[in-house]
């Protein structure tokens, strides 16, 4: 599997990390190439890896926060395959909120950028802020620790109503689509069943590379924010996230997740 340069630059910056931060990091990129390289010829065990890939970057960005300190990380269920495998679709669900309020016309930012810098000594990713009509950027330190203030009233957003959204209507439905789709996968792709055994048909290249996307979103929000931590201290637009991933997580775990949803369609189940 090919890597961009921005992207080998961030493999590299997992290095930097310490312990399972660094481990998992490191072992979700293992996964990754693993799955590649048998991807036509073992097509089952290559979306195995690339599932596991998925969970043990969502793994590497558990283990930072807990280590941080983070406030109610203690309550991250590492071994829970439904708190991994949730981990993308919230963030996605960020990202969307994120790309919603850069396009409002009052919004002082026209784009937003990530870019690889060095912070005392470590390798580790810098937001910037793009002004609206202007060469300027903005760079919040640390990169994910931010507000926005109403310049009428000079409240201060701290986005509790958007994170309030992503645990219900249709941001909740498809976290819980996307959780029980791939639990589903995980649980039916080397098992065989009494009427039939495992075997997969469809674009194995297609799925891993849509796998590598998602792995490398969960890589840059580690190196956001675990490179700055010493330095910085907690960055405030991550505690909420975490917050209002914890209650998503836990309203989804209340929910049947091994209920059948629409298969992927370039992957399928086939008898043999």
């Amino acid at each position: 599997m090919e890597f961009t340069p921005f992207e080998a630059k961030a493999i590299e910056a997992l290095d930097d990390c310490k312990g399972a931060v660094k481990q998992c990091g490191k072992n979700a990129i293992t996964h990754l190439t693993k799955a590649w390289h048998i991807r036509d010829i073992d097509k089952e065990m290559a979306i195995f890896r690339g599932i596991t890939a998925e969970e043990e970057a969502a793994s590497s960005l558990f283990y930072s926060l807990k280590n941080n300190r983070y406030h109610n990380a203690d309550r991250l269920l590492f071994k829970e395959h439904t708190y991994k495998l949730g981990i993308f679709p919230f963030l996605q669900a960020i990202g969307k909120f994120m790309f919603d309020f850069l396009g409002q016309k009052n919004s002082p930012f026209e784009s937003f950028s990530v870019n690889h810098v060095n912070k005392d000594g470590r390798r580790a990713l810098e937001l910037g802020l793009k002004f609206r009509g202007s060469d300027m950027v903005a760079s919040p330190q640390p990169p994910l620790h931010f507000a926005i203030t109403n310049t009428d009233t000079g409240a201060v957003c701290t986005f509790e109503d958007s994170f309030a959204e992503l645990i219900s209507g249709d941001s909740y439905r498809d976290a819980l689509a996307y959780i029980k789709e791939l639990a589903g996968q995980r649980n039916k792709i080397l098992y065989a069943s009494a009427e039939r055994q495992p075997m997969v048909t469809g674009d194995t290249a297609e799925y891993l590379l849509n796998q590598k996307r998602k792995i490398f979103v969960i890589l840059q929000i580690l190196l956001l924010s675990d490179p700055w931590h010493k330095k910085e201290g907690a960055s405030g637009f991550v505690q909420q996230s975490l917050d209002s991933f914890l209650l998503l997580l836990e309203k989804i775990q209340r929910e049947d997740v091994t209920r059948p949803v629409a298969p992927n369609p370039n992957l399928k189940l086939m008898s043999n």
